[in-house]
This record gives C-alpha cells, structure tokens and sequence, in this order.
C-alpha cells in the first residue's frame, strides 16, 4: 500500500512539473497558481516592474580628530605638575583629588614640585579678577597651564581640567591642545532675566490639575522656580519701594515666583504671621501710615515684579489674629478659643467667614498678586473657603495659584502644597524643621522610585494611602522655608539641583539658599536676616550662585523637558540612569522626543565620581541613527556617533556636584 502511494504520489510531482515546463509560470509558482496560456498574443510587450532604489543607512558621525599631547601613557609620564607653595597650600584637597584620579584612571600622576622647566602642568595664581581663571594647553612646548585669581577659582579651574580632560581620556591621558577654557567673573557671569516672561493676569492659560477636571491651574505653574521672600530681614531694601533690586536679583537667577511673607499689619508683638487681620497692610513694610497709599505700594511692587516676568504670592493668616486687634473687640463672635498664644477664629460664623473670603479676594484684585500661600492650611478654614476664593476670582477674569502648607486632598480649592516632598513615615513637619535633612539627597527617598510610585509625596492624610500618593499634577520640593531652624543647602550644589531644579518638582527653597547661605547656630529662619552683599564679594558664595543661575539655565533651556507635568505625577518623564561607579544616589533622566537630560549626582566623599554612564535609549525617539552627548555644564561635546558607540560613555563628578549631560539625537 505504501508503494501504490508513493508511486502515485511521484506520478502527480511529475505530471504537475511538466505543466510548469510547459507554461509562462515561472518555476517556483505552485501548481494552484498556474493560469492557461492566452490563445493569442498579447497586444502589447510586458513591460518591467519598477524597481525601488535601495535603503541605505545614514553613515555612522564620529568625533573630528583632535590633536593631543599625551600627559601618561602605559602607566608612566614624564610631567610634573608645578605650584608654588601658595597654591600647594591653598588648594591642597584639590590637587590630591586630581592625583587620585589620576591614579584610578591611567596607573600614576606627575609629582607635585615647586619648581619644573621640561613638561609641566603649572598653576599659578594671578592678580586681578579674584574668580577669574584660565586653561592653557601649549603644543609646542606640551605644556599645560591653569592660571585662577584665587584659591575658589583654581579649585574650580582644577576641577574642569579633571570634567573635561581627564574624563574624557581612556587608558591614557590625552589633552587636547585646543582645550583652552577662559573663565572671567565679570564677563561671563549669568543673567537669566531674558528667559523669563509674564503670563499671568489676562494673558493666564488655565490647564487641568486633576484626572476628574474639578481643578484647574494656571499654565504658568509649568516653569515655577519658588522662592519664599521676607523682605525686612533683606540686606537689599526693606520697604517695598526699597527693594525693587531683589526682584532685579532673583530674575537674574531666573527665579519667576516670589512667596512674600505676610503684608498685614502686626499689632503689638505681631511679626507678620501674627498681626491683625488680612484688611490691614504693615505700615513699616509701605513707608505709609495711609492704608489705601499702602496697597499701593504694593500693588508698584507686584507690578514691577510682573514687568521682569516674576510672580508674586501673598501669604494668608486662617489661624487668628493677634489679641491687640480691633476685630476682637468690634466682631467678638468673630473668635472662639486660641491659637499659637493668640486668638482663634470662628469659622463656625457665617459672617466672619464672608468677610475673610471677601477680603481675600479683594487684597488680589487691589494688587494684582497671582495667588496665596494659605499658612496652616487645608485644615484650619478648610477646602470650602478657597473653593469659593478661587471660585470669585474667576468668576472676575483672576486665576489665582493657591498653595497650602501642609498636604491633603487637593478638591477645587488647591494647587499644590508647600511641602510636597516629605516622608511622614520617618518624620514629622515640625521634627523636619527642627532638624532639617533633604530626602533625596541623605537617604530618605530615591528620586526615581518615589516619583514613579508616589512614595513620600503629599502630606499626612496619603502616608499608608499607596493608591492616592503623589497622583496629582504637581508636587513642590520645599528644600528649606521660614520654619526651618537651620540651612540645610549650605552649598551643597546636589541639594539645590539634583533635588529641586533638574527634578521633576516645582523647586522651592527660603531665600539666600540659591547663594549658599550658612549658619552657626540654629534659629528660626524667619528671623535671621540674609546678606545679600556676599555676592560679588565673597568668592565661594558668588560661584554656588552663578552654578545655580546655570542649573536655572539649563531647566528653561528645555522646557519640553523640564516644564513637561502629566495630570498624574507618577507618569513623569523621569528614568533611572546607571552609572557604573557611582551609585549612592538615584542617577536619573527627564526626556521629551530626541532628547534627554541625564543627572548625575555624587554624595559620598570618598567617592572621585570616576564612571561609566548607561544611556536609556527605550525614551528616546528610535528614528535616530546617530546622536551627541554634551556636558552642558561646560558645552563639551563628549561623544559622537551610534547608540552603541556613545553609549558607556565616561564622567567624573565631584563631590556634592552634579554631573549634566544632553543626549539628543541628530540626523
């Protein structure tokens, strides 16, 4: 039976196989697919099919060669790195952090001499500009010179021959001869006012703030870089009409929103959050005993702010009044019981209650202010009076931001809370001001896991709520504030940027932060008065501020990246980033399309930062064949080339520094 098959089965293969020979099918067209030889011939002749030209892939860019004078190759070099005794002594832990590196990297460094006339990296300080400073790098001669004004600028100096030299190079150490970098204070120090614009009052663009559309927010939140703001403890002004140069100041750091703290009236013993009722505006603040010239000068104020692109919140008083008010005595079912020493009110009254809300909006249109921070809030006056606040002032054209102090439900009544950052879990708001720490930065809170999952954002009412935290719009890191009893920056570039700036928060700090501020002892940060003198005159804090005016550059550079707030906070363009060699901290990305923004952070200080940085090509837009990696913090171009190719690429980040480069894609 078997051999009958296979018989027929060759039968029908030679059968159908003489078909093929004999038609126009071509040979490898099966039989069901062979058609009936036409009976005539075809009126016109078979024409060809087009053909497509073929892909072919863009060619892979690469780096320009660059000429380079070889400082350590296998293991050895024949240069000596040359300082007077000045420069050993002063910058001391900057030259033992480059040898270290050096070591780490290529196997051994130049002896550190005082003297040297062959191959030499010399440093010198030089009169002039003490923030002033320069790198040479001399063919001929092969040598490397590093000139700086003081002590804060060679170490500054010091540290970019490491980030763009020394980072760069692989197995040996190569410079480039045309690596020369120039630094002068005065010629190149930021201002970041042309990056800011008002969008505020008639011109405001309101956008949903809230999955169920109950809320909506002013636009202009998107590029919020905070600041809270009390102008009497200001070394620059006082009064209002004195201290339009802070205004001046902070949009040169490019800082568009200025929490005031309270205008009212103090009364006897009031310092402002004490005072006598949000009718009433401080006489010392205005110049003026006259009430309606008061809120003049205010609204000069706010209007002048608004003319350089900043915002200005006032702050709001639910809790009470200071007992040497006269409402006490004219409206005394106005107040039931006690609070902060004082007298409580009654929120209870339907009449107290309409004139507060009446009042408030009323100080927003008298002035033109853009909105309140609502001390004690949402759990004194509660959700429903700034639901109707808000409600009022758009029912007249004014979208208010409203931001409370401490985190709840947001409803129709707030934006943001003041601290949106805070692991309840570990510590309370009052034990975080009196010992103050940053969650991000000394191991509360990984970045990128508490964005993606909502860990420690919100307030109190969400700490065992998994589903709710950290699912709303936006989210304050409040980095320091008024109740502090101690600064918690201190210089600290990582606390100031990886935390707040590059992160996907609206970065809020108490002002001075941005300079660097110190303190001896601890206090009440309300109280202590800011010296705004030190820039410009003393060199490390004149150097923290220019880096954090540069951190402000690079967020308002891409606003595509940094501006960019899902409805649910959780959905953040933010990755984690590997970097082989430096994991203490969470490094991460923010990216929009065929860019990226990657963040490198180093807090250990037995850390050099030498390491390996893995891109996360999946957030990239994939049409890209080729892409570039640079330091934005100096504009070095680090590599060039396919996903492969500049992929791994090297860094070295200081300690307490961060690391900044831009991946993007190009054609």
């Amino acid at each position: 039976m078997k051999k009958l098959f296979f018989l027929v089965f060759v039968g029908l293969l030679a059968l159908t196989l003489c078909a093929c020979v004999g038609s126009d099918t071509p040979a490898d067209t099966t039989a069901e697919d062979v058609t009936p030889t036409p009976t005539e011939p075809p009126t016109e002749a078979p024409t060809e099919a087009p053909t497509e030209p073929p892909v072919t892939e863009p060619e892979e860019m690469t780096m320009e060669p660059k000429t380079t004078l070889t400082v350590i190759a296998d293991g050895k070099t024949d240069y000596t790195v040359v300082a007077p005794a000045a420069v050993q002594e002063g910058n001391a832990d900057d030259l033992a952090y480059m040898t270290r590196v050096m070591d780490a990297k290529f196997g051994t460094h130049p002896a550190v001499t005082d003297s040297g006339t062959d191959k030499v990296i010399s440093l010198t300080y030089t009169e002039g500009e003490s923030l002033s400073w320069s790198l040479t790098v001399d063919e001929v001669s092969g040598s490397i010179e590093i000139k700086a004004g003081g002590k804060v600028a060679m170490s500054r100096a010091i540290q970019t021959f490491i980030t763009r030299h020394l980072a760069r190079s692989e197995g040996d150490l190569l410079v480039d001869v045309s690596g020369d970098y120039t630094y002068s204070y005065e010629k190149d120090k930021i201002d970041n006012s042309s990056l800011l614009s008002y969008e505020g009052g008639d011109k405001t663009v309101l956008a949903p703030s809230d999955d169920d559309g109950k809320l909506t927010s002013p636009a202009w939140l998107d590029s919020a870089v905070m600041v809270e703001l009390r102008i009497d403890t200001a070394s620059i002004g006082g009064t209002f009409k004195d201290s339009y140069d802070l205004i001046d100041f902070y949009a040169e750091a490019g800082v568009n929103v200025l929490w005031l703290s309270p205008v009212y009236e103090r009364g006897a013993g009031g310092n402002g959050y004490g005072n006598i009722g949000l009718h009433r505006i401080e006489p010392w603040l205005t110049g003026t005993q006259d009430q309606e010239a008061g809120w003049n000068e205010l609204k000069k104020f706010v209007d002048y702010a608004h003319s350089k692109g900043v915002y200005i919140l006032l702050d709001i008083i639910t809790w009470g009044t200071m007992y040497a008010s006269p409402l006490i005595e004219e409206h005394p079912d106005w107040y039931n019981g006690e609070a902060w020493g004082n007298a409580a009110f009654n929120w209870s009254n339907p009449e107290f209650k309409e004139w507060f809300i009446s009042a408030a909006v009323e100080n927003i249109e008298k002035t033109g202010a853009d909105g309140y921070r609502c001390d004690c809030e949402p759990f004194t006056a509660g959700y429903g009076v700034y639901a109707e606040i808000r409600k009022r002032l758009n029912d007249k054209g004014i979208y208010p931001l409203i931001m409370s102090e401490e985190g709840g439900h947001r409803q129709a009544a707030f934006d943001c809370e003041q601290d949106g950052v805070l692991k309840y879990s570990d510590m309370t708001r009052g034990q975080l001001y009196q010992n103050p720490v940053n969650f991000f930065v000394d191991g509360y809170l990984d970045i990128v896991d508490a964005t993606q999952t909502g860990r420690g954002l919100g307030g109190p009412t969400f700490v065992n709520n998994r589903r709710q935290m950290g699912t709303f719009r936006y989210y304050t890191n409040c980095i320091t504030n008024h109740d502090y009893q101690a600064r918690n920056v201190n210089g600290n570039r990582l606390k100031i940027g990886y935390a707040a700036i590059y992160a996907p928060y609206i970065p809020l700090w108490y002002m001075g932060d941005e300079f660097g501020v110190t303190m001896k002892n601890k206090a009440v940060l309300y109280d202590v008065s800011v010296d705004y003198g030190a820039v410009g005159t003393k060199d490390d804090q004149t150097l923290f501020f220019e880096d954090v005016k540069q951190m402000i550059a690079i967020r308002r550079a891409y606003p595509e990246i940094f501006a960019q707030w899902p409805l649910n906070h959780r959905d953040a363009n933010i990755e984690e980033v590997k970097a082989e060699g430096l994991s203490a901290l969470q490094n991460y990305a923010r990216y929009a399309g065929g860019k990226m923004v990657i963040i490198l952070g180093n807090n250990e200080a037995e850390n050099d930062g030498i390491c390996k940085v893995t891109i996360p090509f999946d957030k990239l837009d994939k049409s890209y064949h080729n892409y570039k990696v640079t330091d934005l913090m100096t504009g070095q171009v680090v590599a060039v080339g396919r996903a492969d190719t500049v992929n791994d690429f090297s860094a070295i980040v200081p300690y307490q520094y961060c690391g900044v480069y831009m991946v993007e894609g190009i054609e």
